[in-house]
Parts: C-alpha cells; sequence; structure tokens
C-alpha cells in the first residue's frame, strides 16, 4: 500500500464527512494562519539577531510593532484553533459513528452471521482515531504544505539559491517516507490486527461472563490476554524503533539543508570570498536560515505524519467496508401510507436464505386475517423467527412479497411502506430482547410516541409488572437485576405501549416457569389486534386461533389448537 491507496482510503469517507467539509477548511485556514504566524515571530527574531550582531542596530519601532503583533494574533489564533479542531472532533465522531450504526441497522449483521466484538471495535477504535485525523491531522498537513512552498518562494525571491536548496532538501525529507515503508506498513497492519484481536477477545470474555466464571476460565483467558498484549507491545517497539531511525534520517537531512543554505548565503553575501560582489547582507543570513528551516520543518513533520498513518488506513478501510455494506432492507423512492385500521399479514412465495447456508424458506406463503391470533411451529431451525423477522422486516426476502392487508383484502407491500408508519403498526417481542441501560420509564419510551405516566403505568399493570418496579427504577446494563420472567414482561410492556396493530411474537416464553408463562399468554390473547408468534410450548400454542407448521410451503395446513374456537 503507497501514499496513494492510504489516501484513497481516507478519501472514501469523505462524502459520509460532507457536512463537516466547512468546518474542515475552517480549521485549516486557521491552522495555516497560526503557523504562519509562528514562522514569521522565528524569521523576525532572526532578523533581528542579525543586525545586531553585524551591524550593531537594534530593531527599529516597526519591527516591535510587528513582532507584538504577531504574538497577539499567534495567541488568538492558537485558542481559536484548539477551538474549532475540537468542536469538528466531536461532530466528525457523532457522524462516522452515526454512519456505521445506520449502516449495520439497514444490514443487520445477525443475518450475515458476523462478529459482534469486531463490530465493536470498529466503533470504539478505528472511528475515536479517525476522528482525530480528520480533524486535526488533515489541517496540520494542510498547513505544513502551506508553509513549505511560502517557505520555497520567500527564499527563492531572496536568494534564487537558497530557494533551490530549500525545494531539493524538502524533496529529500518527503522521499524519506518510502524508506523502509512497507517494513513499516506490515508492523503497522500486525500491531492493528493484535489488538482488534485483544479487543474481540474481551468483548467475548464480558459478553459471556457467567459461563467463565462457572467453568473457570478466568485464569486461561487473563494467559491470552497477557499474551496477545505482549505481542502487541512488542510489534509497537519494533514499529518505533523503525520511526526512530527514519526520523534520525530526516534530521540529517534537516542539518544538511541548514548547512547548505548557510553557504550559498555566505557565499552570496561575499563572506567566503574576499573582493567578491555582495547580493546579500550578512545581517540577513539569519533570517534567511531560519525562514529555510521553517519550509523543510514543516514538510518534516508532514511526512513523519504520514508514515505514521499505516495503522489507521487499515482502520479507515474497514469503516469504508462498514458503511459501505449493502442494506438487506431496500428502501422505496416513494413511501406509500399506511391505511388506518385493522390489519393483517400476507406472505406470498417468500422465500429466504443466510448468507453461506441453504434456504431457510422456500416459495412459503400464508395469510393472517385481521385480528386473528396464529402461532408458527415446527422444528428447532425450520424458519420460525426467520418468519418472525421477515414480517418485522428486520430483513426483506430473496424472493416474493410480505403484505400488510386491510379487513377488505387489499395488500400493500412492506417493502413500499414509510418505515416510521411501519414500526408504529408493527411491534417485535424478540427472545433475545434487550432492555437498555435506564429506567424503566425510558425503556417503555424507546421509539415510542409520548406517553403519560398513567398510560405506562396502566400497561404494566396490564403485564403484571407494575406489582414489582416502578417507571424511575432503574434497570441496569440489559436489565441485568431482573429474572428472565420480568424481562419478558417488560419487553411485552415497551411492544404494547407503542399500540400497534400487528403484535410479533418470537419464543418470548421459551424459559419461562409456567405462572409467568400463563401471565404472558393471557396479555398476547387479550391483544386486540393481528398477533403472530412463534414458539415451541403448548401453553402458548393453546390459546390461539391457529397454528402454521413453517415447513408446509403452503401456509394453509393451520389447525385450531385445542379448546380455542373463537378469534382473539
Amino acid at each position: 500500500m503507497n501514499v496513494f491507496s492510504a489516501l484513497r482510503a481516507f478519501r472514501e469517507l469523505l462524502p459520509v464527512l460532507r457536512p463537516e467539509w466547512r468546518g474542515m477548511l475552517w480549521s485549516y485556514l486557521i491552522g495555516t494562519a497560526s503557523a504562519l504566524s509562528l514562522a514569521g515571530l522565528t524569521v523576525l527574531t532572526a532578523w533581528a539577531v542579525g543586525h545586531a550582531v553585524v551591524e550593531r542596530t537594534p530593531p527599529g519601532p516597526l519591527w516591535w510593532v510587528l513582532v507584538i503583533g504577531l504574538v497577539l494574533v499567534r495567541a488568538v489564533l492558537t485558542w481559536r484553533e484548539m477551538d474549532v479542531s475540537h468542536a469538528l472532533a466531536y461532530r466528525v465522531l457523532a457522524r462516522l459513528r452515526m454512519a456505521l450504526f445506520d449502516a449495520y441497522a439497514r444490514s443487520v449483521p445477525g443475518r450475515r452471521r458476523e462478529h459482534s466484538g469486531y463490530a465493536a471495535t470498529v466503533a470504539m477504535d478505528d472511528i475515536e482515531k479517525l476522528e482525530f485525523f480528520y480533524a486535526h491531522t488533515v489541517a496540520q498537513l494542510g498547513a505544513s504544505l502551506t508553509l513549505f512552498l511560502a517557505s520555497l518562494v520567500s527564499a527563492s525571491v531572496l536568494l534564487p539559491e537558497a530557494g533551490l536548496v530549500v525545494l531539493v532538501g524538502g524533496l529529500v525529507v518527503a522521499s524519506s517516507a518510502l524508506y523502509r515503508a512497507r517494513a513499516a506498513r506490515r508492523l503497522g497492519e500486525q500491531e492493528q490486527r493484535e489488538r482488534s484481536a485483544l479487543s474481540t477477545r474481551i468483548v467475548d470474555a464480558l459478553g459471556a461472563l457467567r459461563e467463565v466464571l462457572a467453568y473457570g476460565l478466568a485464569p486461561r483467558i487473563i494467559a491470552e490476554t497477557d499474551a496477545a498484549t505482549a505481542r502487541a507491545a512488542a510489534i509497537a517497539r519494533r514499529h518505533e524503533l523503525l520511526s526512530q531511525l527514519v526520523t534520525a534520517i530526516r534530521e540529517l537531512v534537516i542539518t544538511a539543508v541548514v548547512i547548505g543554505i548557510i553557504a550559498v548565503s555566505s557565499s552570496a553575501a561575499g563572506v567566503l570570498a574576499e573582493g567578491a560582489q555582495a547580493r546579500l547582507s550578512p545581517a540577513e543570513l539569519p533570517a534567511l536560515v531560519a525562514l529555510a528551516l521553517a519550509g523543510v520543518a514543516a514538510i518534516s513533520d508532514a511526512t513523519a505524519t504520514l508514515t505514521r498513518l499505516h495503522p489507521l488506513v487499515a482502520g479507515a478501510e474497514r469503516v469504508a467496508t462498514g458503511i459501505g455494506r449493502a442494506p438487506v432492507v431496500s428502501v422505496p423512492e416513494r413511501p406509500r401510507p399506511l391505511p388506518t385500521g385493522p390489519l393483517g399479514l400476507r406472505f406470498r412465495d417468500v422465500s429466504f436464505a443466510y448468507e453461506g447456508r441453504r434456504p431457510t424458506l422456500t416459495s412459503w406463503s400464508v395469510e393472517l386475517a385481521p385480528g386473528e391470533h396464529v402461532g408458527l411451529v415446527g422444528p428447532s431451525g425450520s424458519g420460525k423467527s426467520t418468519v418472525i423477522a421477515l414480517a418485522a422486516r428486520l430483513w426483506d426476502p430473496l424472493a416474493g412479497t410480505i403484505e400488510l392487508v386491510t379487513p377488505d383484502g387489499t395488500g400493500i407491500p412492506v417493502a413500499e411502506l414509510d418505515d416510521a408508519a411501519l414500526r408504529d403498526a408493527v411491534a417485535l417481542v424478540d427472545q433475545e430482547a434487550v432492555l437498555f441501560h435506564g429506567t424503566v420509564r425510558d425503556n417503555l419510551l424507546r421509539g415510542c410516541a409520548p406517553r403519560s405516566d398513567a398510560d405506562l403505568t396502566a400497561v404494566l399493570e396490564r403485564v403484571g409488572a407494575a406489582a414489582w418496579i416502578g417507571l424511575d427504577d432503574e434497570l441496569g446494563e440489559g436489565g441485568v437485576r431482573l429474572s428472565g420472567g420480568q424481562r419478558a414482561r417488560l419487553c411485552l410492556a415497551r411492544a404494547l405501549v407503542r399500540r400497534p396493530r400487528i403484535l410479533l411474537v418470537d419464543e418470548v416464553t421459551a424459559s419461562l416457569d409456567p405462572a409467568t408463562e400463563q401471565a404472558i399468554c393471557d396479555v398476547i390473547a387479550g391483544f386486540p389486534g393481528t398477533v403472530l408468534v412463534a414458539s415451541h410450548r403448548a401453553q402458548t400454542l393453546a390459546r390461539l386461533d391457529r397454528l402454521v407448521d413453517v415447513t408446509d410451503i403452503t401456509g394453509v395446513t393451520g389447525v385450531v389448537p385445542a379448546g380455542r374456537t373463537g378469534g382473539a
């Protein structure tokens, strides 16, 4: 990977950051002005020293005005640069995170059986480093290049030979980015892989903390983590040594540039040969050396920054790949409105397969009338959860259509509906539904229109939760303080608060005790809209209008459970 391919990786993320382009330009302009102010102060100081030593003349009033003015300007610009770049950094961080989250929300990693730990690594590690690059490093690189060009032009105007030395020195310094670049890139990629694998291992361990403690895996995980950390540290040391070597070479080049400037300036000033015609006052030599040094040092800093970007390139490519993921749910160009009133569900010749696996559904059809309560049955892995996910439009089928059906039989494909309207009409209660950190009220109102506390309390009473929890109670991370049955009740309550017209339930009673299962079934049975339940529990299925076997591709072999004769 060369410099151009690295820059290409960073350029791929620029469309996501389009709203921040103005801020990035503003940061560059302020940074450039600050760098030029500092260079101006350095050159003026060297000029004053040269005249004081050679001509025994102190600096005049104009010099003091310029120096004091530049000091004040530099102070203001430094403060302003920090203010602008920090604000920009937070906005860049937010935009990249939102773009990545949106991409994963549209593509649903679960369908691809991806590793959530890897996704967390991308979100929390790579993006934080990229935030610094776009908010700070880009402006610094632009300011350094501008300062070098200003130094080159100024030196060339004052003394063409000095301009030539600055140009050659700058090119040699810039070419140092190619020295051992392949080795540095390889070490950077190795370090990034080790750190990503380490993050994934830690995420796995934290996500399975009970199993780790139950099986006594903590010592082994700690040992593996220590070993991985040691490997990453060893690679980082080798990378740093190589970086220090290249830095030493740059410093030698800068020293050679200073010597070259002194030589050509001394020659032009007639210092090296008596009687030679002087084209430059000896008093100007320090100022010219300072000017050349500022330019070459700027290009040296820029080159050093570029050589440290190798580990970041892989991160930029991962984030760009994540943001560019193909959605599994298409977005309609002209969304259709959702009609009012009861809604049913219709599956027409639906086929679906997870990536790299045989089809789960093939030309599967079934219809639920508005208000009907239907259960999905079949062996594990037969596609019950897939049907629920398709009905909730977490994924789009590979073939066929899924429709919402009005009482007169009119079907509206869910792929043509406005997504917000669809989410208001269809609620999902999943076996692995997550409760968010925060209060009960916060969780009930997630993605929901405002509801009064009285409405929320009524829903808690409806699911039998009001007796043991209140709206202001904190749930902890993932509802860790709750039992499985309590979590199931709150997840069901969260769905009911939305006042949906279709309720989708996936194995929510799978691990519940009989009493809790009965309570959940009572709530589902009393739901006034359409219900589609995936379950293998007889008690859960017994309260439904009919059952549909997902292994029957026609979807018409419904049976009425014993003891169930009416609708919902």
